[in-house]
């Protein structure tokens, strides 16, 4: 769904590598750009989203130039020979690649195809993160995600209006501090103990005692998977059902009121709809 047009920063004598490079098909949502210049150019460093710079040509003051100028999320791939190695030590941390030189044609083709994949990657994660989280803050229920102990590790913005706490207090923490009560909630532990036992979604009507007093919440609870296939923990969505059950409860007794009163009077009662079609 997404679209993303990157902007190449090449800087080297090189040409046939970039000239490959620039010949090289843009995946699938994705477009490209190439500025260039012999020199580093503080303001194209800046705008670039993927730099390749030859060391050889610039350096190591260059190369530290373009690593200040560069925006934060910017990609720095050098192109440096094996022996000039050592002499990147202090520039590493933030580099993103080396590519060692000289390289064949079908290296120039492989490095820049597997960068491709791998920026795409991090890509189709972002917008699997972003329609993530998009989903469940837009979610009127409480959406949690919890590890096998119990703790918080992911909350929804419903679930921090619901606790009265930001989500940087609530994650990490466990059910007692999140809902101002003495010790964590029996039947809260053991629901969970019994969807990672099953392994399966379990539909649950739950009392949770809470600072502000008792609320009740009809809870889906389904387990969450290990990269090995074991239990790892849980997620939760509740719905609060607090007020409906006051509701329910209030309609009760105002039935029952209406038929004492019914059962209790002399004279007869006929009830009847607005239209008068049907009488009771």
């Amino acid at each position: 769904m997404y679209q993303c047009h990157v902007q190449f920063y090449l800087l080297s004598q090189r040409c046939s590598v970039f000239e490959i490079i620039k010949k090289m098909p843009p995946l699938e949502r994705f477009t490209h750009e190439f500025l260039e210049s012999e020199q580093p150019v503080e303001a194209l460093a800046a705008q670039a989203d993927v730099i390749l710079a030859d060391f050889e040509m610039l350096g190591l003051t260059g190369i530290q130039t373009l690593i200040s100028a560069k925006s934060r999320k910017a990609q720095l791939i050098l192109l440096a020979e094996k022996h000039q190695m050592e002499c990147l030590n202090d520039v590493m941390p933030d580099l993103m690649d080396i590519w060692i030189c000289p390289m064949s044609e079908e290296e120039v083709r492989f490095r820049f195809l597997r960068w491709q994949q791998a920026y795409k990657r991090d890509k189709d994660f972002w917008q699997t993160e972003h329609f993530f989280e998009s989903l469940i803050n837009g979610a009127p229920n409480l959406i949690w995600f919890k590890d096998k102990n119990g703790i918080h590790r992911k909350v929804n913005d419903s679930f921090c209006k619901a606790v009265n706490k930001s989500r940087q207090q609530v994650e990490g923490r466990g059910h007692a501090y999140i809902w101002d009560v003495d010790q964590d909630d029996p039947a809260c532990i053991e629901s969970e103990e019994e969807v990672m036992r099953k392994r399966e979604t379990c539909v649950s009507e739950e009392i949770i005692q809470t600072g502000a007093g008792a609320r009740i919440l009809t809870t889906y609870k389904s387990p969450l998977y290990n990269v090995d296939g074991s239990v790892m923990g849980t997620v939760g969505l509740a719905i609060d059902i607090t007020q409906e059950r006051a509701y329910e409860r209030e309609i009760i007794q105002k039935t029952q009121t209406l038929e004492k009163i019914f059962t209790t009077i002399d004279c007869g009662v006929i009830r009847h709809s607005i239209d008068g079609a049907q009488l009771f």
